[in-house]
């Protein structure tokens, strides 16, 4: 292209010194070139941008802070708007509501709302930006016991498919509203700013706990059993690592007292004691970050799946076999779900699918170089078709997997007749489209092809969401 509109926000193009910083995403496996990097300012320059692409009939993308985990917010030759720029929090008079841009880091987010003795459940990485982690559901360091972060999510502002600039919440565009709470980003529009409902929080009591690795099996069939049954403000995760490491840990927030905290794990510890544990009661916001690492970029996938209820012993076997000669980098990750997550919440109140897993799992890996792909790529889909008949057959859409051949049911479950429904009210025309977008409709082949069950189908049926025929 030539000349782009200055209504649009900054514009970096390959010719620009910028360029090669602005098109880097933090995955290096996804090394692509778009022809321009769009920076809109506000919600206007958004939707001048969204009109521009959409009128040029230009293929795009949407990025907040270039953490898609699968490269979905970037791609060749296309425009890739990132909203990064659209960065201020503001909370209101009563510290009851937070407004916050899609291109503030959590970190910031928690520093600003900790000033005013708030917070939000969000995720548990400071340096993403919030953007790209809302709408899929946002899994935190405080999932058990306030939930998930789209259960804080009262109004957004969207630009939609036609380039309006619409104030959702529970009485405008209500129907937008349920399928941001789970339905995934990128679906549906660009979210210029997100308003949650915040509530206060103060002191909590982090806590790690190590044992040897050839334990760690057994700890983490105790593990799961306990989390179960765990007072809900404990929220918690369980890392099994390749046999290299050494070790196995649990890391974990409560939100109360140490002494509260000795005597709820007294009988995981009492049944296995770590060979070592560290307990500190501390103020919420040098909370932030402890249950991370900092990584700049570097090359990775996570595979995403749900465990309804505890593993059996023919799965456990199956995980310690896998870890035994695993890659250095790759892990296992135990989510503790339930408390909060069930709760109080109505099933109308989301189109998240998945709220009865007690555990969400994650195969991740992180490594250096290129060559080291297909010894990585290969253990983490291995390990996941092998596990695949223990779980539920369902996947957190924040951490996408491009494997995924039933991605549509394992995403979004018996949620996606209503989201395609949604998807088709605003989007008619598939704008915003990339490789795992909702669809606004399935032929019978495409829906048989995508798993989806035969109550699935029905539902599209009934909805005009489904052709017979290619």
């Amino acid at each position: 292209m030539g000349t782009y509109p200055d209504t649009i926000g900054l514009v970096v193009t390959p010719s620009d010194t910028r360029y090669d910083r602005a098109r880097s995403i933090w995955n290096e496996r996804f090394d692509c070139r778009p022809q321009a990097v769009v920076y809109p300012r506000d919600a206007e320059e958004t939707a001048a941008a969204l009109c521009y692409v959409r009128d040029h009939g230009i293929s795009f993308r949407i990025r907040s802070g270039g953490h898609n985990v699968e490269g979905f917010c970037t791609l060749d030759d296309g425009i890739v708007i990132d909203v990064s720029r659209l960065g201020s929090v503001a909370v209101n008079n009563d510290r009851s509501r937070a407004v916050i841009g899609p291109g503030v880091l959590l970190g910031e987010v928690y520093a600003v709302l900790w000033s005013v003795g708030g917070t939000i459940p969000a995720g548990v990485c400071p340096d993403i930006r919030i953007g790209g982690h809302v709408l899929g559901g946002g899994i935190g360091m405080l999932v058990r016991s306030r939930g998930l972060l789209i259960d804080s999510l009262v109004g957004l502002t969207v630009v939609d498919a036609r380039g309006r600039i619409l104030a959702v919440d529970e009485t405008n565009h209500a129907d937008l509203l349920w399928a941001s709470r789970g339905g995934g980003g990128g679906n549906f529009g660009i979210v210029t700013s997100y308003t949650f409902k915040m509530r206060p929080i103060s002191d909590v009591t982090l806590f790690t706990m190590k044992w040897d690795w050839a334990d760690g099996i057994a700890v983490l069939d105790e593990w799961q059993r306990w989390i179960l049954r765990a007072d809900e403000r404990v929220n918690v995760r369980f890392n099994l690592f390749p046999r290299s490491a050494g070790m196995a840990m649990t890391t974990g927030l409560f939100e109360g007292s140490a002494d509260e905290l000795k005597s709820i794990i007294k009988p995981l510890v009492d049944t296995h004691p770590p060979r070592e544990t560290s307990m500190r009661t501390v103020p919420y916001m040098d909370s932030v970050g402890t249950w991370t690492q900092r990584v700049p970029s570097i090359r990775a996938k996570f595979v995403p799946a749900l465990a309804a209820r505890p593993l059996d012993s023919y799965a456990m076997k199956i995980l310690d076999r896998w870890h035994r000669t695993a890659p250095a980098g790759v892990r296992t990750g135990f989510y503790g779900l339930g408390g909060a997550v069930l709760g109080d919440v109505p099933p109308e109140h989301s189109a998240f699918a998945h709220r009865n897993a007690s555990i969400c799992v994650e195969y991740l890996g992180h490594w250096d170089d290129a060559e080291s792909d297909r010894e990585h790529l290969d253990w983490l889909c291995g390990i996941r078709d092998e596990m695949l008949p223990f779980m539920t057959g369902g996947a957190y859409v924040n951490s996408p997997d491009r494997d995924l051949a039933n991605w549509l049911h394992a995403y979004y479950g018996d949620r996606l007749p209503r989201l395609m429904d949604v998807k088709r009210r605003y989007d008619p025309h598939n704008v915003f489209s990339f490789e795992q977008s909702i669809p606004t409709s399935l032929t019978l082949p495409e829906a048989h092809a995508a798993g989806l069950p035969d109550a699935v189908i029905a539902e599209l049926r009934s909805r005009n969401l489904l052709s017979e025929h290619a």
